[in-house]
């Protein structure tokens, strides 16, 4: 059972010295246990550091480059084919790109130029995303494949229900991974947590990508929330049997979760992470421990823009994937800085807009910054200059 907290009052017999160290060590909260207990799991894991902030530290060149000042095009750029979506998920942070007024489509010869032409940039890995659902595209796969035959590496995530076993066995063998979002194992909670229908495809297409033959690593995603939290056991249960590598367990970033719905999540959590074993993993984001909400973000300027921007279906390059659906949001927060139906990708990232784009935004004004580590990391990188520089 995991110690009280200790709270510091006026009721409370004053603290000191060695009092501290032995109130805070240990697991005190059902939290720390579940975070101790998967972090023993999490090591044996034969896909570890798949969802850590720290992976940015291989991109070594580039951080080299851009910490000695220059501005050299991202190594890593997000895809939108398509903002039109066949679900409605009643969690969607991007439902308002869904509407009968957007739902754009990348035009097909346009989408297979811009992977040329970030191949030609040194682009090393696009991820095909949403926007809307990127499978809604007729061109997705061919991308892909398109990326895969340059060399690049090649995300996919997408809702499963357009991944047919035809197209399947191609991803398999072009894409580096496919991540499915899956938040239930019950086909009833499916529908009404994605507006859909369509559980019983979505399992056959998850069957067929992973029993097809090929490299890429085959995941889903379940989103947390109050509706399926006591499924999310099941969920895995059904993903592990159908023969998926792994399942990732998220919820919101800079939302606090209720302490009841928190209490629920660990707990079934703690059961899932049963279903972990050397065929398959079952990952937890950090954020899920945590439940912090509290966020400063002191560094200088924005440093990720410079390492994955993202592209939407209308065109709209933007600094990263959280400014998409900020386009009128006024100076300071918008993040759009070109668009490759009038430019070409280099141009963007050398013109003007870029520029003034950046040095307008307002950092505080930003939505909860999921790469808050990765700013914070390459703003020491950039400009550590301490007085006592030796010690550490």
């Amino acid at each position: 059972m995991p110690r009280q907290l200790p709270v510091l009052g006026t009721a409370q017999k004053k603290v000191v010295n060695e009092d501290v160290a032995e109130l805070t060590s240990g697991a005190r909260t059902a939290a720390e246990s579940l975070g101790y207990r998967y972090a023993e799991i999490e090591r044996g894991h034969r896909f570890r550091f798949l969802f850590d902030p720290l992976r940015l530290l291989e991109q070594k060149d580039t951080i080299r480059a851009y910490a000695a000042g220059e501005d050299p095009f991202p190594k890593s750029v997000e895809i939108d084919p398509a903002n039109s979506c066949n679900h409605h998920c009643t969690f969607c942070i991007y439902s308002s790109l869904h509407s009968k007024e957007r739902s754009e489509r990348m035009d097909s010869e346009r989408l297979l130029s811009l992977v040329e032409e970030l191949a030609e940039l040194g682009v090393t890995s696009l991820l095909f995303v949403g926007g809307g659902e990127p499978m809604t595209h007729p061109k997705t796969v061919d991308a892909i494949e398109l990326a895969a035959r340059h060399g690049m590496s090649v995300g996919l995530v997408t809702n499963g229900s357009r991944v047919f076993p035809d197209l399947a066995a191609r991803l398999k063998q072009a894409a580096t991974y496919v991540r499915f979002s899956l938040d239930a194992a019950d086909p009833a909670l499916h529908a009404s947590l994605h507006g859909n229908n369509d559980h019983h495809r979505i399992i056959a297409n998850l069957r067929a990508l992973a029993a097809a033959d090929g490299p890429c690593t085959v995941g889903t995603g379940f989103f947390i929330n109050d509706a399926n939290v006591h499924d999310l056991v099941a969920c895995g249960e059904l993903v592990k049997e159908c023969g998926a590598n792994y399942i990732q367990y998220k919820s919101y970033s800079g939302v606090a979760v209720e302490p009841e719905l928190h209490e629920r999540m660990l707990s079934g959590l703690d059961q899932a992470l049963d279903l972990d074993d050397e065929h398959f993993d079952v990952q937890i984001v950090d954020r899920i421990f945590d439940n912090g909400t509290h966020q400063v973000r002191g560094y200088s300027r924005c440093h990720w823009q410079q390492f994955k921007p993202a592209i939407g279906a209308d065109g709209n390059v933007f600094l990263c994937a959280q400014k998409r659906t900020r386009t009128d949001a006024g100076d300071g927060i918008a993040g759009v800085i070109g668009n490759i139906n009038n430019s070409t990708f280099a141009e963007i990232w050398r013109g003007e807009q870029r520029r003034q784009v950046l040095e307008q935004l307002v950092l505080k004004s930003c939505p909860f910054c999921v790469h808050h580590q990765q700013n914070r990391m390459l703003e020491f990188l950039t400009g550590f200059d301490a007085p006592h520089g030796k010690f550490f």
